[in-house]
């Protein structure tokens, strides 16, 4: 974490609202991202992110500077759509072309969230919540097993057994 990311934490800490304003600034984009690829809905994603940084500025003096911010941060955001998509399973499935994403203004980028969606949801549609956080945050976000035991509290070798089950069930569906 770079030292002016560093100072807005301590001055968050402090209560200074304008230095959380820097915090959401930097980081919205990084939540959003991650939970629109875990929840495949552009409202829901929303929703996460503004429910998590609800809970970052209510925590913020819970969070060790020893941790990277964004790994808390995806903590955060993990567990948030992790309830989600425990709660969205027992209520319903919700098929790749139901979903609409609307307020995105660029058309190239709506074409584009709209593939990514659909694939998500038709590769990763019957994981159970946990295969798909593991699965997203591995392969999709790209972080490191030691990372993602942090942000989930998984041991290692139970992360390492989600994700191999992801993946076969995935190759199971890329070949069918």
């Amino acid at each position: 974490m770079d030292f002016q990311t560093n100072t807005y934490i301590d001055l968050c800490k402090q209560g200074n609202t304008e230095a959380f304003k820097y915090i959401v600034t930097e980081y919205q984009q990084l939540v959003f991202t991650l939970a629109f690829r875990l929840l495949c809905n552009e409202r829901d994603a929303e929703d996460v992110t503004q429910e998590t940084f609800i809970k970052v500025w209510q925590n913020i003096n819970q969070y060790k500077s020893q941790y990277k911010f964004s790994t808390w941060i995806y903590r955060i955001t993990c567990n948030i759509c992790y309830d989600k998509l425990r709660t969205k399973r027992k209520v319903e499935h919700v098929p790749a072309d139901d979903c609409e994403i609307t307020s995105v203004e660029n058309q190239v980028e709506i074409l584009h969230n709209k593939e990514l969606k659909k694939l998500i949801l038709t590769l990763t549609g019957d994981l159970s919540p946990k295969q798909k956080l593991i699965f997203t945050l591995s392969d999709i976000e790209d972080l490191e097993v030691d990372e993602i035991k942090t942000i989930t509290g998984m041991s290692a070798a139970k992360i390492k057994s989600n994700l191999y089950l992801a993946r076969k069930y995935i190759k199971l569906r890329v070949k069918s």
